[in-house]
């Protein structure tokens, strides 16, 4: 079993449990807003208008659980990180409402690109305190830190019409969150990193 400082909901987020739990939640975030944005301008609107939604709950699951975490280590920038993730999951799901409303796959976009700057600033200083006080790798935290960088530009160049450049700049911000998502599952915090076994 994992020793850990962590204090957090219930106790579960002390087990290798929790720890998987919140791993698959961030790789649930993919599919559900994914697939459920790309059913909104199809026959089947209703069903990705309820992907999206469901997207938005996981959104903020994901933040209640990592503000938990990191609390004992910066409140201040646990409870910003959990803002940030509410209005992510708030603005994703208006995103989608948009989109299911009028048929017309851009008129939410300018939410979406929101939702995505707000995030990440908001995983920034989270990142950077989880890895300061070792309860991630700090090869992860770097890894993080630069992919929600690239993120931020590539949101606002797709902003400014450099749509495939944009693309291009949000996929190491994606590729974190995937690494990120299995380093919770097969280790988690306080315990262990991938450098140790």
């Amino acid at each position: 079993m994992c020793r850990t400082q962590i204090r957090s909901l219930g106790g579960l987020l002390n087990t290798k449990l929790g720890n998987r739990i919140l791993g698959l939640l961030f790789l649930a975030a993919f599919p559900l807003y994914g697939v459920g944005s790309s059913l909104l301008v199809t026959e089947s609107a209703t069903l990705g208008l309820a992907l999206v939604l469901t997207n938005s709950l996981v959104v903020l699951a994901i933040g209640r659980i990592l503000q938990s975490i990191a609390a004992p280590y910066g409140r201040a920038v646990a409870n910003s990180y959990l803002v940030a993730r509410l209005v992510e999951a708030v603005l994703l799901g208006v995103s989608g409402y948009l989109v299911y409303k009028t048929g017309m796959a851009d008129s939410g976009a300018l939410y979406y690109r929101i939702a995505m700057i707000g995030l990440g600033i908001g995983s920034l200083p989270l990142l950077a305190v989880l890895t300061r006080v070792e309860q991630m790798p700090s090869w992860l935290g770097r890894f993080g830190i630069v992919g929600y960088l690239a993120l931020i530009c590539g949101i606002a160049a797709d902003g400014f019409g450099a749509v495939d450049f944009g693309l291009f700049l949000m996929i190491p911000g994606a590729f974190f969150e995937v690494t990120f998502a299995f380093w919770l599952i097969i280790y988690g915090f306080g315990c262990g990193t991938l450098h140790e076994t």
